[in-house]
């Protein structure tokens, strides 16, 4: 990370204090990321394309309604103008899980992140007012690959050379009959969530979370155990969540839908 001199609107310099920030170079969203050491503040330029569920003021409503309910940053503040949007967060103590430091307790951090996302599921549905469920994300889907958003060259390997448009036929064609509705974090990589010794301090980059089918997460987990940690620690991750819960067709379905986003 590099010492950074992010540039602060008027409207937030009075609860964002005078401070050393250095850019956080995590994560693949496009935003610019600083912290210091009491706060994160986060930018996203203005895109007249990006859908209303894609704006940090979503992010900033989940979490204010995740608070409380499971550990997440507090909102410091949130302002908009022209160029950009600006999410100013309280900093959640500890490194992410995709730290180097972390990987030095892979296992630990395994069962960890296991727990962690029962808990969130164990949210009740019915008070979550998010709906990210299949009809909506298809419907994004959709929305994404017409104004030409769907970075095709970022696939994954076993789709290296498709289109957004051979994905959308394969999840047309392979669309679940069910959903296993919960509140879902819609984006369970490593690096949103935060550790510090055996305890998740919080879950972070949560502009995706909603009511869907489990699976969003446990494909997404998965996917980035593997990665970060190694083979064999998504299969540890299921043993600790509960494998009479885990449909191995709906983790390939939406690890395919996740490349629209």
């Amino acid at each position: 990370m590099d010492d950074a001199n992010p540039f602060i609107p008027e409207a937030l310099r009075n609860v964002l204090p005078a401070a050393r920030w250095e850019s956080v170079n995590v994560g693949e969203s496009g935003d610019r990321v600083y912290r210091s050491s009491r706060h994160v503040l986060k930018v996203r330029p203005r895109d007249a394309r990006r859908l209303p569920s894609e704006t940090l003021f979503a992010e900033r409503e989940r979490l204010r309604w995740l608070r409380g309910r499971v550990p997440v940053p507090g909102v410091a503040g949130y302002h908009s103008d022209a160029e950009a949007e600006y999410l100013a967060m309280e900093r959640v103590r500890g490194i992410d899980m995709s730290h180097p430091d972390a990987v030095t307790h892979a296992r630990r951090n395994t069962d960890l992140l296991a727990r962690a996302l029962r808990e969130l599921h164990a949210l009740p549905v019915r008070d979550c007012p998010f709906d990210a469920s299949l009809r909506v994300r298809l419907h994004e889907a959709r929305l994404r690959a017409e104004a030409g958003l769907i970075d095709e060259d970022d696939f994954d390997e076993a789709r290296l050379g498709w289109t957004a448009r051979d994905v959308l036929a394969e999840l047309a064609r392979t669309r679940p009959e069910r959903e296993d509705l919960v509140v879902t974090h819609g984006d369970a990589c490593l690096p949103n969530v935060i550790v510090s010794g055996e305890y998740v301090e919080g879950f972070v980059d949560v502009g995706r979370l909603g009511v869907a089918d489990r699976h969003v997460d446990l494909a997404l987990a998965t996917r980035s155990l593997t990665f970060n940690y190694g083979a064999g620690y998504a299969e540890l991750f299921l043993d600790t969540y509960g494998r009479a819960l885990v449909d191995p067709a709906r983790i390939d379905f939406y690890r395919l839908l996740d490349e629209t986003v």
